[in-house]
């Protein structure tokens, strides 16, 4: 037998067993199922009470998905954030895995201030002063002005320097608590 026929035929040899490797392995490699899962509700408003994200499982056919198939990793959570609930398969399913996104948000609260307009009289001689009361749920209260001249302290009293110029001032009052929206209010402040 010639050189190129003995080459030719050991190639051909080395590629079918080749084939018949390939298509062995492919049969023995389990194709990755997947499923799909939902949360029953992806998100609540701060309550002040612990949640644990309940999840829904199903197949590509829409069937309910029996528990002993996946896992589901969530934590029980109280305050106001996004939180990433995992579902990992299991048996036929391994290796599929799955993430939904779960969030608390930021409570409202009501917050008014006894004063929104003032109005004070030019004082060249004394500084004048008035106290406003800020009506909150909770949070922490900060008072800004937009004039070195007038002055808010952390009760309230709102307090404008002696030789304060005539003129249209605001205070800006801000409430924040954690879990709360932040909440503010303008109090209009006039010296005539």
């Amino acid at each position: 037998m010639k050189l190129s026929k003995r080459i030719a035929l050991i190639f051909a040899s080395l590629l079918m067993v080749l084939c018949v490797s390939v298509s062995v392995s492919a049969k023995e490699s389990p194709t990755k199922q997947s499923f799909k899962a939902s949360l029953k509700q992806s998100a609540v408003v701060y309550d002040g009470k612990t949640h644990k994200p309940s999840v829904v499982v199903k197949d590509l056919n829409g069937k309910t998905l029996n528990k002993k198939y996946y896992t589901v990793q969530a934590k029980k959570v109280k305050n106001a954030g996004t939180y990433t609930v995992t579902i990992k398969g299991k048996g036929k399913y391994a290796g599929y895995v799955q993430k939904l996104t779960y969030k608390i948000k930021l409570k409202k609260q009501k917050v008014s201030v006894s004063k929104s307009n003032i109005t004070v009289r030019y004082n060249r001689n004394k500084a004048t002063s008035q106290v406003v009361k800020v009506t909150k749920k909770t949070g922490r209260v900060t008072y800004k002005t937009n004039s070195s001249r007038i002055k808010v302290n952390k009760y309230g009293k709102i307090t404008v320097a002696k030789g304060t110029r005539k003129g249209v001032y605001r205070i800006t009052v801000t409430v924040r608590a954690k879990n709360y929206r932040t909440v503010k209010k303008s109090i209009r402040v006039t010296v005539k």
